[in-house]
């Protein structure tokens, strides 16, 4: 993985939406790079102040499982949660 996949991949990595196999590499990549490194750790940083001061509405429980439904690679699994 190259520095531009990587920064491409952290905020899918911080959201766990990142593919297994993408994981590990990036894992192994801000092991290699230090500039990652702390780029990850300030875009990791950033997402916890905005989850902690953007989210404090939840939206129900239907909803939810609606959007994520949406998404192609989740659909399935979701729809059957539905039935």
């Amino acid at each position: 993985m190259d520095c531009q996949c990587a920064h491409e991949s952290m905020f899918r990595e911080c959201d766990n939406e990142l593919e297994p196999e993408l994981a590990a590499a990036l894992v192994e990549h801000l092991s290699l790079c230090a500039a990652c490194a702390q780029r990850h750790t300030v875009v990791r940083k950033f997402i916890a102040v905005i989850r902690v001061r953007c989210c404090r509405d939840c939206a129900p429980s239907q909803l939810k499982v609606r959007i994520l439904a949406s998404f192609p690679h989740r659909g399935g699994v979701l729809q059957e949660a539905l039935d």
